[in-house]
């Protein structure tokens, strides 16, 4: 093992999930779990079905299901019949849960307060690092 990259990769882990919980941040915020959250920040870019966001959120149909229908009941989203297949449920943002997803977004897109030390030159270097496949 490269103690190098194990040393980086373990600093790089404690700024996100100890320094700097986004995910806590998120949950206080919104009053709701992380993945609830995750799950309406996701319908930010358009209504999508159960099975889609399943595979979007590595999580399995019936738990994503669960979920959706929580929010349902908050009403943060709504199902509708796809027209193209009435078998088919198509789950979209209501504007409480829009608005609410683009808190979250907000909170977990806000980097932690140690990048504003970092040079441009190193962001970029960063960047280029993080795009790695």
């Amino acid at each position: 093992m490269n103690a190098d990259a194990a040393h980086v990769w373990r600093e790089m882990r404690a700024l996100m999930l100890e320094k700097h919980d986004t995910r806590r941040a998120v949950a206080d915020a919104t009053g709701m779990s992380f993945l609830r959250a995750k799950l309406l920040t996701k319908l930010l870019a358009g209504d999508r079905t159960v099975t889609e966001l399943a595979e979007i959120l590595a999580s399995d149909a019936p738990y994503v299901s669960l979920n959706v229908r929580e929010l349902e009941k908050r009403e943060l989203v709504v199902r509708t019949e796809d027209p193209d297949d009435r078998r088919r449920r198509i789950i979209g943002l209501t504007d409480a849960g829009r608005r609410l997803a683009e808190k979250a977004r907000t909170i977990a897109d806000a980097p932690p307060p140690e990048f504003t030390t970092v040079s441009a030159d190193d962001l970029a270097h960063l960047r280029r690092i993080l795009q790695l496949p």
